[in-house]
């Protein structure tokens, strides 16, 4: 071959080369049109996907690439829009095509938007989009050089996904927006792990993640940061389902909080994703039974657990430190294992708002026939908590501690312990959660303790009527959830002695006394006031004994929570005071041995308007057996006079029994 025809040669194929594309190029341009798009292509697509899709200007090139505006696909109805872009926008190599590659170098998705809608039954708007049409082609079958692409740059400017959940959460439709959504991703391959940036913003929350993204068509997993800012929590809070909203926003929630979390593994399992990370509270200040708590410091998360650093709740003038530790997230139950210590605690104003909110919503007729529960929870829950100094209802309290654990819905307090008005107290209780109304047992114990302090914490209307070193005992039970069902529910027994003390007041102790005649009986000193109780529908049934300086008496019978009263009081009155007694209303009664005079008395009435009688049957029986003593003593011993003891004058024994 001669240098002209290896010249003519390579100039028609350097024209071929330089011809084709751009006769490609222009052959694309005429049969590639927006008309031709709609007409031939965006019928099989919209077969494909059972959508109707329309579409705006489109730029095809045969190097440029292919940019599509005001591209929209509607629902599977057709009367809402599913997915819709500003502008989508392509921009492909072209030799790579004809060795079956397909190289991307950008994909521009402008303005985004996309409504998720979960229908009542569960299923989603795309639900059918994932099912397969076509069965699974045979190994054999597929193509042995299949098409393999790449694109160098993946960018969603400003894009929005509107979920619409019309199944919703607790009973309740919601709709929830995230918006300014930016994506950028660079040298994706489907079998190959690439960089992966994005950012979104919800209500009151910006969110971001920057990592890595592989097995995009297998199984999607991902690995890198998610970070989360919350800088207005009442914000956030209102986005939520209202099903959820609603219950928080009733607490007022304020605050900030800054999450940074490293997520790793397979998009399909989102707890094992959860690898390690923290998040900062800020400030977050909730309103709970009048009053308005603020929780600062940090959540830890390490190997799917959660831990707790310099965690602080402060309650007005209250300090609590918590350390907090759980079980990995993924496991069922979840354990939870929170612990809390305070230098001091005051109680009172927890106490009083909650007395305050119940007076302005009084119960409903019936309402404590249901009560709160059963609940279910999926969860144990163990800890402690000490308080060195701890003031409720105006009573100091110090060294308390309790030990505390929740498992099968079922919480024991155990080792309630501390110092409490000069002595000490011991509780240990046990609430049913998975019963309706609740059910609750205690057994409590007290010893040492001055009466009179307790008696003016939880009875200030008989503050001063009592005092009295006391030691007791009381193991009870209880179910409800309104004082009415807890009075009408209480069970239980116990015992109790109070020494050295007295008892006095207008209510009581001064009926008594004007009973008997007797006003220096409206204050009873005593070395002892003890005995045993039982519980039971509505009424404390009492057996006890008194024994005083200027009294002793046997407490013995009813009294109702109602404040009702019917007792027996076997009551033995003073030598020094039975001339005083005689002269009143009793009258006449009999006297032991010692000079005491005894009087059985009857209490019925009201704790606060007691009424008091004698015991007629009683009295009768003690005249019979005091005058049958005295005749044998004396038929024993004779008179003295000589005269036969049936001659002496009756009248005189009789008046002897009773001490006139």
């Amino acid at each position: 071959m001669n240098s002209k025809k290896l010249s003519i040669i390579i100039a028609v194929v350097s024209g071929i080369l330089v011809l084709l594309p751009g006769g490609a190029l222009l052959l694309v341009k005429i049969l590639v049109t927006p008309e031709m798009l709609r007409k031939n292509v965006l019928p099989r697509v919209e077969k494909l996907v059972q959508r109707r899709i329309e579409m705006g200007d489109a730029k095809i090139g045969l190097f440029s690439g292919i940019a599509l505006k005001g591209l929209k696909i509607y629902e599977k109805d057709g009367k809402g829009l599913f997915v819709s872009f500003a502008e989508a926008r392509l921009h492909y190599q072209f030799l790579p095509l004809l060795s079956r590659r397909v190289v991307v170098d950008e994909v521009v998705l402008d303005t985004p938007d996309v409504h998720v809608v979960r229908n009542l039954d569960g299923s989603f708007n795309f639900s059918d989009l994932l099912k397969k049409k076509h069965p699974e082609v045979p190994p054999a079958e597929k193509e042995k050089t299949p098409f393999t692409f790449a694109v160098a740059k993946v960018e969603v400017t400003d894009g929005q996904v509107r979920y619409d959940d019309r199944k919703g959460i607790f009973g309740s439709p919601f709709s929830y927006n995230l918006r300014e959504i930016g994506i950028e991703i660079n040298n994706l391959t489907p079998d190959k792990r690439f960089p992966l940036e994005i950012k979104a913003a919800a209500p009151g929350v910006e969110l971001e993640f920057s990592g890595t993204l592989a097995h995009l068509v297998s199984g999607p997993s991902l690995d890198g940061q998610l970070t989360a800012s919350i800088a207005d929590l009442a914000k956030a809070v209102s986005g939520l389902p209202p099903g959820i909203s609603a219950k928080l926003r009733a607490l007022s929630p304020t605050g900030k909080i800054a999450a940074n979390v490293h997520l790793a593994g397979e998009v399909k399992a989102p707890l094992a994703l959860l690898k390690d990370g923290e998040a900062q509270l800020e400030g977050i200040s909730l309103a709970a039974a009048g009053q308005n708590p603020v929780i600062s410091g940090t959540v830890a998360l390490a190997d799917r657990a959660l831990t707790s650093r310099n965690l602080i709740v402060v309650l007005g003038k209250n300090r609590l430190d918590l350390q907090l530790k759980t079980s990995p997230l993924d496991k069922k139950p979840l354990a939870l294992a929170l612990n809390a210590n305070s230098e001091s605690l005051d109680l009172d104003p927890l106490t009083s708002a909650k007395k305050a909110k119940a007076a302005s919503s009084p119960s409903k007729p019936g309402a404590d026939s249901t009560g709160p529960g059963p609940l279910k929870l999926p969860l144990t829950l163990s800890g402690a908590v000490t308080a060195k100094a701890l003031t409720f209802k105006g009573l100091a309290m110090s060294g308390v501690s309790l030990r505390y654990r929740l498992a099968d819905s079922i919480l024991t307090v155990e080792d309630l312990k501390g110092g409490i008005a000069g002595g000490t107290f011991l509780d240990a209780t046990t609430v049913n959660l998975g019963t309706r109304g609740f059910a609750y047992t205690t057994r409590l114990s007290l010893h040492g303790v001055q009466a009179e302090k307790i008696v003016a914490a939880f009875a200030p209307k008989a503050a001063g009527s009592v005092s009295g070193v006391l030691s007791a005992k009381a193991a009870l039970s209880v179910s409800g959830a309104t004082p009415a069902s807890l009075k009408r529910n209480l069970t239980g027994s116990g015992s109790f002695e109070l020494k050295n003390g007295k008892l006095s007041g207008s209510g009581f102790m001064g009926e008594l006394a004007a009973f008997l005649g007797s006003p220096g009986l409206r204050v009873v000193r005593f070395s002892s006031f003890a005995g045993t109780y039982r519980i039971k529908g509505g009424q404390v049934y009492l057996d006890s004994a008194l024994d005083g300086s200027d009294i002793r008496m046997r407490p013995q019978g009813r009294i109702g929570f109602d404040k009702s009263l019917d007792l027996d009081l076997d009551t033995q009155i003073a030598p020094r005071i039975t001339g005083t007694v005689a002269r009143g209303t009793v009258g006449s009664f009999v006297t032991n041995d010692q000079g005491w005079g005894e009087i059985p008395l009857k209490a019925t009435g009201t704790v606060g308007k007691p009424r008091f009688s004698l015991s007629g049957n009683k009295l009768g029986r003690r005249i019979g057996e005091k005058l049958g003593e005295t005749l044998l003593k004396k038929l024993d011993k004779g008179t003295g006079t000589g005269q036969p003891p049936g001659d002496q004058d009756l009248g005189t024994t009789i008046r002897g029994l009773f001490g006139r």
